[in-house]
């Protein structure tokens, strides 16, 4: 029988590759189990394949926002908590991503 272990599993998306490289090394070495996404498309494909604790996201990326991912999650998966992360920080998108369902 396999150990469970006591972290959780998380998902981070970011559409900057040395982003993603960088949470996912300092997270693992925390011993979360972590898997990445480069988009939103990406993501969802891992929420329907993986059941995730916490869902780490952009709020900007091209294509489909981190906030559409947002919104996903608070409807379809209830017990998954989101964090979202941005390099263009404003008190709108604050006020926005928290509206949207994102942890405060």
């Amino acid at each position: 029988m396999q150990k469970k272990s006591p972290h959780a599993t998380l998902l981070v998306v970011d559409d900057i590759i040395e982003t993603l490289e960088v949470l996912e090394r300092n997270l693992t070495a925390q011993g979360y189990r972590v898997y990445t996404a480069k988009n939103v498309d990406e993501a969802l494909q891992v929420l329907k394949e993986t059941p995730v604790d916490l869902v780490i996201t952009d709020l900007k990326m091209p294509g489909v926002s981190g906030l559409d991912l947002v919104r996903y999650v608070r409807q379809n998966l209830k017990d998954t908590e989101v964090m979202v992360i941005t390099g263009y920080a404003t008190v709108e998108s604050a006020v926005q991503a928290v509206k949207t369902g994102a942890e405060e």
